[in-house]
């Protein structure tokens, strides 16, 4: 905190916020006690931790980067803090070549707690109206971010596999007795998950160019009562309805799923748009 406070009172204006985003960067990592299994956590208090030479080190890095990419300060990028289901709100229509992003998985990881430290580090939120105001602002991916009022499940009404797996996920909860807020939330969140992913599709037919084409990083999810939701092979299906060519649906890794011990799928979903058919 001490740091903190120096960073605000002495560092130039241009450089205050590399700073703190290096700071953000070393709490995670040598200087805090957070640990990630999968979800994060709170370890043993540390008696001491060489917070400021940590610290440093990542700023020097940070400034061999920008030395070593000195010859592309040129190179012009946007930034749009906006909602990736609105796209065509924020992009010029026949304005983009490719797409490439790994969207959140169907599952119960809450990404704005993922990362509560660093944003609350950083000023992004301050209290838990704030939090929440960013958590209607995402996909809807966990039982955690679901509000009354979303509507994004209407999207996948006619699908019949998502609705089915819905089906088999509320059916188990109740084989199993499971009563929790969250627990009934489960069949829901899928379908909102799923809807909403068609709303950004959707949202990007108008921006994209003929020919352009998608890679979706995705991965296979078992977190609703063991129920196994291939959200590549889904994902596919939707772009499919909407007039995207599949161009496949390539293995990026496996990893372990804690419930079941099972290798869950990893996935790079490859679509192309045509244009306007």
């Amino acid at each position: 905190m001490l740091l903190v406070d120096a960073i605000a009172a002495h560092a130039p204006p241009d450089c205050r916020d590399h700073l703190r985003l290096a700071l953000a960067k070393c709490l995670v990592g040598p200087v805090g006690n957070l640990h990630f299994g999968p979800e994060v956590g709170v370890g043993p208090a540390k008696p001491d931790a060489p917070v400021v030479s940590v610290w440093l080190e990542t700023v020097l890095g940070m400034a061999d980067d920008l030395r070593m990419l000195a010859d592309r300060a040129d190179v012009p990028a946007i930034v749009h803090h906006a909602d990736a289901r609105e796209a065509a709100l924020r992009l010029a229509p026949q304005s983009v070549d490719a797409v490439i992003t790994s969207p959140p998985y169907p599952n119960e990881k809450d990404y704005t707690r993922t990362t509560r430290l660093e944003s609350v580090l950083l000023g992004f939120f301050r209290d838990k109206a704030q939090l929440r105001a960013l958590k209607r602002t995402m996909l809807r991916s966990n039982t955690r971010g679901v509000y009354k009022e979303d509507g994004d499940d209407r999207w996948v009404r006619e699908h019949p596999e998502i609705q089915a797996i819905a089906a088999q996920i509320e059916a188990r909860r109740i084989e199993l007795g499971k009563t929790s807020g969250f627990e009934r939330l489960y069949a829901r969140v899928t379908k909102l998950y799923f809807g909403g992913m068609m709303r950004h599709l959707e949202s990007l037919r108008p921006v994209l160019r003929p020919g352009a084409r998608l890679a979706y990083v995705v991965g296979d999810q078992a977190s609703y009562l063991r129920v196994m939701i291939r959200t590549g092979a889904l994902l596919a299906s939707i772009a499919e309805r909407l007039g995207y060519e599949v161009e496949g649906i390539d293995l990026f890794r496996t990893r372990l799923a804690t419930a079941t011990k099972e290798q869950l799928r990893e996935e790079v979903v490859r679509l192309r748009w045509p244009g306007n058919r």
